[in-house]
């Protein structure tokens, strides 16, 4: 979880008092919308420092007149542009919208939206909005190059290649503006967040093997696989499929704890366990990674 120290090394121009006052609300919605891995708390991070001049704006400058009449945002009423303005961290602008992520959170924005600039709605919108526009899944996806979908003016589309954090750029600005400043602030909080990204959460694993093999079901010691759970296991995945793949990483010698909670030491558990058998790097459980696992007797070289 992000701490104080970290915040202000990634926003050094966020003043003392402003970061005690907005931490518990940052940390609250990276915990509810499941920005908990080191990736997706970098990538958050440092769009919600670009967009907010490092939390210094939770609303829009300009008085949103720029918005009216604009159908696609659903402002079809006189004054719904200034009045749904953009507002939050990562500016939630629009009657539309004001009306989907309210009724999400429960609140009703559309009669009430200057609350969405407030610490207790503005991050969890933020987080909303994350989540729900499939961020976590890019972030996780770290420096890879995907595929972003353009619209021309004619509104035919096409198709460009960027890496992960420009097409969350695009999802976001709805073009690229202020690409250079995201990506200090993503470099920046990768090398801060990095530090404390080794620890996993051992202290809720059970003390002994016998008692993990106890609560469950389908671990194998060594030779036939158990069923692969059928989507692949990464990052933040939990449930006893995670359990068993942590049981038999354990068993073999590799150094993590076996809680059914995918994180950061898990991650680097698979990643040598698949450095030490040829099969890349990449710490996500598919396939060829869950099946080598029981079909290979070879005990851990690092940990």
């Amino acid at each position: 979880m992000i701490t104080d120290d970290e915040l202000k090394q990634i926003m050094p121009n966020c003043k003392a008092a402003k970061r005690a006052d907005y931490l518990p609300f940052i940390q609250q919605a990276m915990e509810e919308f499941e920005i908990t891995a080191y990736l997706r708390e970098a990538a958050f991070l440092a769009q919600l420092a670009h967009e907010s001049g490092e939390l210094k704006y939770m609303e829009e400058i300009a008085d949103g007149s720029a918005y009216e009449g604009r159908a696609d945002l659903g402002n079809l009423q006189k004054g719904d542009g200034k009045r749904y303005k953009g507002r939050g961290p990562i500016q939630l602008t629009g009657r539309a919208n004001y009306d989907s992520f309210g009724k999400t959170l429960g609140l009703n924005l559309v009669d009430n939206p200057q609350i969405a600039a407030t610490k207790e709605v503005g991050f969890r919108i933020a987080g909303l909005y994350w989540k729900t526009k499939g961020l976590n899944e890019l972030a996780d996806k770290g420096s890879q190059i995907v595929t972003v979908t353009r619209r021309r003016k004619d509104k035919s589309t096409f198709t460009e290649q960027h890496p992960a954090f420009d097409a969350i750029t695009f999802k976001i600005n709805g073009g690229f503006n202020g690409k250079e400043d995201r990506i200090k602030y993503y470099e920046r909080a990768k090398k801060i967040l990095s530090k404390g990204d080794s620890a996993d959460a051992t202290a809720a694993a059970p003390n002994t093997a016998a008692e993990v093999t106890a609560g469950v079901e389908g671990i194998s010691s060594a030779g036939q696989a158990p069923a692969y759970p059928g989507t692949a296991l990464r990052q933040d995945s939990k449930g006893p499929d995670v359990q068993t793949m942590q049981q038999r990483l354990s068993d073999l010698g590799y150094s993590l704890g076996v809680d059914g909670n995918f994180g950061p030491g898990t991650a680097k558990a698979v990643i040598a366990f698949q450095q030490d058998n040829n099969l890349g790097n990449d710490g996500i459980v598919g396939p060829n990674t869950w099946t080598a696992l029981w079909t290979t007797a070879k005990a851990a070289t690092q940990s």
